[in-house]
């Protein structure tokens, strides 16, 4: 009888006993969470992340004779669990988000990050990038970006390499503030990751059509299958074809018809359990037609500024064409061809993991640019550069002290070798009939070694420490201006510069809390410092003052933050507030030459700074609907900042026939960032109609405040704040490999301008898309 007794109790608190884990489970009470954080992972560079789909209870299975208990996890709501437990306020999104959102290009990243700002300049295919204000305008791409864009792990010092690859991507991540100490290079702005799909060991295959307005076309396909056990690999590819929806106002002659094509292949080799060997080979050409602008205003008033956002004007000179080698029926556009190799090297060795990044890019730009937006030839402009850069990193990482000590290790190196020609037609503008072409080269070398130590302190609380060494040097060689009478073609004018140099040697870090309040709440803090190497005016030199570099910049930055999931992970709440000291600015400016006179050229702005706030709610109330919500406000303010006022200094001139400088103070103004950032979507998916199809219905939307590019600048220079709505709606099988989707962007048809720029005397804007209506077809296999 005892024995009868005892066996039940013995039963009943086995019951008991798995009741209380599932329950423990399912509220993420038991010591689960790190499991669950690591479900679905995506935020490090390398790692492509899980699709999301809704949340399912955690379940718990039992088994009979021999007992056993068996724990699956369920799928998040969200994606980019383990972000969830890392400091940052880091914006993540999959593959499905970019799709959904119709990302093409890397500027479309703006539309769904708070506080970043990605345009082009002047028309040409270069992105600058801005984020939390700190970033920097740099047309002929000869300087370092102070936000870096990565390509699977691989920084892209020089920017205008980031354009034609977003493709087979599988997901993207962007981190605000100084980086760099856990691998790549450091800078003062933050970073943008851009993860490419891996080979898989099972056959994928598929293929895309969107077809819109405008007779645009964008076709996608991969194949990904195994070789043997061991070797896996995957191609990719994509076409981008029409979509011009600008016209030249003279004739009505269409303009902005894209021709772009890019290629990727990889190759993943296994040699044994603890190797991971891959190579990626990548390809693109961009033959499309410019993003040409309208007048926003003529200094020369010799056309009034343009009532249609979508007119614009040009007028090829015909011995300009044959000077520079290219049809005297030649539109503004691009020609620019891009290659590449990367090599990643993986190795468990026990005590630590050894990761080996090898990159090796090419790069030939061509664009003919007409930058006054009119058929009168004073600004057409023709630009070229030749660019490869090498870069090597060596990474090792590894747990001590039972697990509470993470450490990372590594040094990086590149070395670049550039060189550019700026060509402008100024046939049409007073006192200059002639073409101009101002050429240069610029070799530099950068070296870093970094180091990142988390320690926990308590099961609770976290601490981090992180440091950089960069060491960058540049020269500014064979810079030199070539002058070209417009009839016969012949050389008129030479004038050569010294070589110039510019050295960086400074030093970034980082150190920060984080506090695990609860295991699905978390608070951090930290205070970063950021490095930018200097650099040099490649626009067109005039004069030795010019061509001299300028220096660093440098940024300390402070951010508080909280991370939060609620209700099983199905409400995401995250937070952060900053306030960054920016000094030594790098800004496109003037200078006063004495006996020369007034000079574009970069300068450094002492002080300034930059505050915000950012916020992200991610929902998924009942099955199949999800809300999301993004934040971003900021506001940043010149402290020490005199500006060279040209007009005073051009009338003192006239008045009395020397040259004086005439200096304005700045101190105090608003440095014109957009202040206000906001986008959020909302997506259903239906329940199975009929039992075999589901459908998913998505909006979204975006606002952008209104940019001043000009401190305290007229109108003229300001981009008004704007407001884009999308929609879409795809139909699908619960069980099968196709979709169709049918789409609207800018729903609305809002004119709004994306960029601005004074080359030469008109203010010119470019213009976004307007409304376009397209249908996609999709089949993976």
């Amino acid at each position: 009888m005892f024995a009868i007794q005892q066996k039940r109790q013995k039963s009943v608190m086995k019951h008991a006993f798995r009741s209380f884990l599932m329950l423990s489970v399912y509220t993420g009470c038991v010591p689960v969470e790190a499991a669950l954080a690591d479900d679905v992972k995506g935020a490090g560079h390398g790692k492509a992340p899980v699709a999301s789909h809704a949340a399912s209870p955690v379940s718990v299975q039992t088994h009979a004779a021999p007992e056993v208990i068996k724990v699956t996890r369920g799928r998040r709501a969200f994606a980019f669990g383990a972000d969830q437990h890392k400091a940052g306020n880091i914006t993540n999104l999959t593959a499905e988000e970019l799709v959904t959102h119709h990302v093409t290009t890397v500027q479309d990243i703006q539309n769904l990050v708070p506080n970043l700002t990605i345009q082009t300049e002047g028309g040409s295919n270069v992105p600058d990038y801005y984020l939390r204000g700190i970033g920097m305008q740099d047309y002929t791409q000869n300087n370092m970006s102070s936000v870096m864009t990565y390509f699977d792990g691989v920084p892209y010092t020089i920017t205008s390499m980031s354009s034609g690859q977003m493709f087979d991507v599988a997901s993207i991540g962007v981190e605000p503030g100084p980086v760099g100490f856990e691998h790549g290079l450091a800078d003062t702005g933050g970073e943008v990751r851009i993860t490419t799909n891996d080979p898989t060991k099972t056959l994928h295959y598929g293929v895309s059509e969107d077809i819109a307005s405008y007779a645009r076309s964008k076709t996608n396909f991969y194949v990904s299958a195994p070789i043997t056990r061991r070797l896996q690999f995957r191609i990719a590819g994509q076409m981008l074809q029409g979509g011009a929806f600008r016209y030249n106002r003279e004739n009505g002659e269409s303009l902005g018809r894209a021709n772009e094509g890019a290629l990727r292949a990889k190759l993943a080799w296994q040699p044994d359990d603890k190797t991971n060997v891959k190579i990626t080979g990548n390809w693109s050409q961009d033959s499309s037609e410019a993003d040409a602008g309208f007048i926003l205003g003529d200094n020369s008033n010799i056309l009034p500024r343009d009532r249609d956002i979508y007119a614009t004007g040009w007028n090829l000179n015909p011995q300009y064409a044959k000077l520079l080698g290219i049809s005297p029926k030649s539109k503004p556009s691009y020609n620019d061809v891009q290659w590449g190799i990367n090599i990643d090297f993986d190795r468990d060795l026990g005590w630590s993991h050894l990761t080996t990044v090898s990159s090796f890019q090419q790069q030939q730009r061509h664009e003919y640019i007409d930058r006054d937006a009119e058929a009168y030839r004073s600004g057409d402009s023709y630009l070229t550069g030749s660019m490869n850069v090498f870069s090597q990193e060596i990474r090792l990482s590894g747990n001590v002290l039972n697990d509470r000590l993470h450490w990372v290790a590594g040094m990086y190196y590149n070395r670049v070798r550039a060189s550019g020609e700026n060509w402008f037609d100024y046939t049409d503008r007073p006192g200059k009939d002639y073409f101009q072409n101002s050429a240069h080269e610029q070799p530099q070398q950068d070296f870093a070694q970094f180091v990142n130590l988390s320690y926990s302190l308590t099961h609770k609380i976290r601490l981090t420490f992180g440091l950089e060494h960069q060491t960058d040097d540049r020269q500014f060689i064979n810079d030199a201006v070539y002058r070209y009478n417009p009839t016969t073609l012949a050389k008129t004018y030479t004038q050569t510069f010294s070589n110039h140099g510019t050295m960086t040697n400074q030093f970034s870090g980082k150190v920060g809390i984080n506090y695990q309040v609860q295991p699905n709440v978390m608070l951090y803090a930290d205070i970063r410092r950021g490095v930018k190497p200097g650099g040099f005016t490649a626009n067109t030199t005039l004069t030795e003052q010019q061509a001299a570099g300028f220096k660093p910049e440098w940024l300390m930055a402070y951010e508080v933050g909280f991370k939060s999931e609620f209700f099983n992970h199905r409400l995401r709440i995250n937070g952060a507030a900053f306030w960054d000291s920016y000094h030594d600015q790098q800004y496109f400016s003037y200078i006063l030459v004495p006996n020369w006179g007034t000079v574009g050229s970069y300068v450094n702005v002492p002080r300034s700074h930059i505050f915000g706030t950012e916020l992200s709610i991610s929902a998924n109330p009942i099955r199949g609907l999800t809300l999301t919500q993004n934040v971003g406000y900021q506001r940043g303010t010149y402290d020490d900042f005199q500006v060279l006022n040209v007009q005073a200094v051009s009338a003192y001139k006239a008045a009395h026939n020397e040259w004086k400088a005439f200096n304005d103070s700045y101190n105090g103004a608003d440095m014109g960032i957009p202040k206000l950032t906001l986008n959020g979507t909302i997506s259903y998916e239906t329940r199975p109609v009929f039992r075999k199809y589901v459908i998913r219905m998505e909006g979204d939307y975006s606002y952008r405040g209104a940019q001043d590019t000009v401190p305290r600048g007229t109108g003229g220079y300001l981009l008004p704040s704007y407001f884009l709505m999308n929609g879409s709606v795809t139909f699908r099988p619960v069980k099968g490999p196709w979709s169709v989707t049918a789409y609207a962007t800018n729903i609305l048809n809002r004119d709004y301008i994306v960029s601005r720029t004074l080359a030469t005397t008109v203010n010119m804007g470019i213009s976004g898309q307007p409304r376009f209506v397209g249908g996609r077809f999709a089949y993976n296999f």
